[in-house]
């Protein structure tokens, strides 16, 4: 009985020992590290370990950041430091030490614009997207499935998009330094979402609601902007300069579809242009090149877009006609020189060669400004 004991006190002892021993020895599994910045906004700016974003730390007003509780051995830092500025830094963690690394100086960042859209044209809802092992997680899109993701350091990405109703999508990519890299995902529907059909779960922008419960661009012809008739469930051409478009079909002979800065797609014409965004008396025509632009637009960049100096892009020249209360609610669509005229915006002129989409220019009591051929 003594020796039962006697080993039950010894076995009791030891796991004490071991005990004690774990209860020392975790202070060395992890460690600290100490930095700084040589340019940071503290607004924005902060730090976390790559692959454990839930692991970070602000980023003070001089720069400098302290990240406790880092697992010991290699790490690396995930490292946000202005809205365009980032960068990522290997250390080796020494558990139960503080580290201080070299001044980091931030480079310029990448940023992800988002593309994300359904294969059968249904609306997305509740839309995110997540850069695995960084912190930005469960990010909401917009309804158009737009969003732009970053600082991100120069580095490889795994980029995760869901939404309800369709199967998460993983997507790899890698953004360089000072790099904006569109990034399309299309999301499969899965069948549940599809038996329900468009008029529950609605078409994206641009697209309708059909009798057969799909998502067409039309299935008439008031589905589409004036000058384009539906044709096979597509808005077709010949659509005028400045006509939003998907393609070249909308758009009519001598332009095509392209994609401007404003970030909307839209018809144009290719001009020949000096430096001064004149068109080139000396330039040689060809098929493709207009020698001219027409009224109301100027060559800029090898493009006939509108007068930057009356219009703020085609987006403008599509506001001619919108209803309007004053004449500031002209200018704040884009008409520079915009005039409130009976409830419309239009804008002032000199000659018809100041006025897009064939307008004319009339008189009126507010002077002379573009009006609709009759």
């Amino acid at each position: 009985m003594r020796s039962m004991f006697q080993i039950a006190w010894t076995a009791l002892l030891l796991s004490g020992v071991v005990a004690c021993g774990n209860l020392e020895n975790a202070p060395f599994r992890v460690g600290t590290v100490h930095g700084q910045l040589t340019e940071s906004d503290a607004s924005v700016a902060m730090v976390s370990l790559v692959d454990q974003p839930g692991m970070s730390s602000h980023v003070e007003e001089d720069g400098r950041f302290t990240l406790e509780n880092v697992p010991a051995g290699p790490a690396e830092l995930f490292i946000v430091a202005t809205a365009d500025k980032a960068a990522r830094v290997r250390v080796d963690v020494m558990g139960g030490q503080a580290i201080q690394v070299q001044p980091v100086a931030p480079t310029p960042a990448g940023f992800f614009d988002m593309r994300v859209k359904t294969t059968n044209g249904f609306r997305l809802s509740a839309a995110e997207v997540s850069v695995e092992g960084t912190p930005f997680q469960r990010l909401l899109l917009d309804a158009k499935g737009r969003l732009r993701v970053g600082p991100l350091p120069d580095g490889c990405y795994t980029v995760n998009v869901s939404a309800t109703g369709f199967p998460a999508t993983r997507a790899e990519a890698c953004a360089g330094p000072g790099e904006r890299k569109e990034l399309k995902v299309d999301l499969e529907v899965d069948e549940e979402l599809l038996n329900l059909g468009c008029e529950e779960v609605g078409c994206e922008e641009g697209l309708v609601c059909a009798p057969n419960s799909k998502c067409l661009e039309c299935f008439g012809n008031s589905h589409c902007a004036p000058g384009l008739s539906c044709r096979g469930n597509r808005c077709e051409g010949p659509g005028p300069l400045c006509a939003p478009c998907t393609g070249d079909w909308q758009c009519a002979p001598g332009s095509h579809c392209e994609v401007l800065p404003e970030g909307t797609a839209a018809c144009v014409a290719r001009c020949s242009s000096d430096d001064d965004g004149r068109p080139a008396a000396h330039a040689a025509p060809d098929e493709d090149c207009a020698a001219h632009c027409a009224p109301g637009f100027t060559c800029q960049t090898g493009r006939c877009l509108p007068d930057a100096a009356r219009f703020a892009g085609c987006h403008a020249v599509r506001r001619l006609d919108t209803p309007c209360t004053s004449n500031a609610g002209c200018h704040e669509l884009g008409l520079m020189e915009g005039i409130c005229l009976r409830g419309a915006c239009t804008v002032t002129c000199s000659t018809d060669s100041d006025c897009p989409s064939q307008r004319r220019c009339g008189t009126s009591p507010a002077g002379r400004v573009c009006l609709p051929r009759m």
